[in-house]
């Protein structure tokens, strides 16, 4: 029962690059605030991490989880948002329909988790394009910030361009065309494995992430 309630050790976790950066971070400090005999070592990769293979505790997953042998506990989900500065859209006007795009200079991430082709939803069905790129970029702040500048039309998780939504250096478009968001939970040994610095996170981190992806 001390161990449940004033865990210890280390735990050691992982999540994408800027999603950690932004809100699995912050969440940590305030773990480890709350629970000083805790050590945490995140790994932040934007990449499928293989829990057994590198001696992770959890994993923090955007999209649905492949490996059905492990627990899984939702803590929202993040839309694919296409966006543009306000200057490029006064310069070039606004695409009205996603077939637009092919007249539209564009802005790709190519990282791990960026999107191989672009997703839209036309009459119920889904679309594939692969729009020319004026830049294509493996860094998610530099594909932002070439948005930002006016160069072109980028798609982003939610997230990731969040704060320049909120700002107005970008604005969305083509929102009735959007896939359906990509879930994001915890991914972790199922429950007859748990330790009990696990479970104390889990508990501890799923409600206050689930209230910063519901304000993304």
């Amino acid at each position: 029962a001390r161990r449940r309630r004033d865990p210890s050790g280390l735990l050691r976790l992982t999540a994408p690059a800027t999603f950690g950066r932004l809100h699995v971070a912050p969440v940590v400090a305030d773990f480890l605030a709350a629970y000083p005999a805790m050590r945490v070592e995140m790994m932040l990769v934007d990449r499928t991490v293989d829990l057994l293979e590198e001696g992770l505790d959890l994993a923090v997953r955007i999209g649905a989880p492949a490996d059905s042998s492990l627990a899984y506990t939702p803590v929202g989900e993040t839309p694919r948002v296409l966006c543009a500065a306000p200057d490029y859209l006064a310069r070039f006007g606004r695409p009205l329909a996603p077939a637009d795009l092919a007249s539209h200079r564009c802005v790709r991430f190519t990282g791990v988790s960026g999107f191989p082709h672009w997703e839209f939803v036309v009459a119920g069905k889904p679309l594939r394009l692969s729009p020319p790129a004026v830049l294509a970029v493996n860094q998610i702040d530099a594909a932002l910030d070439a948005c930002r500048r006016g160069l072109g039309c980028g798609l982003f998780l939610g997230y990731q361009a969040a704060a320049d939504l909120k700002s107005g250096a970008l604005e969305r478009l083509l929102p009735a065309y959007e896939p359906s968001p990509r879930p994001v939970g915890l991914l972790y040994p199922p429950a007859r494995l748990l330790s009990p610095r696990i479970r104390a996170f889990i508990d501890f981190a799923a409600p206050k992430l689930r209230r910063r992806l519901a304000d993304v």
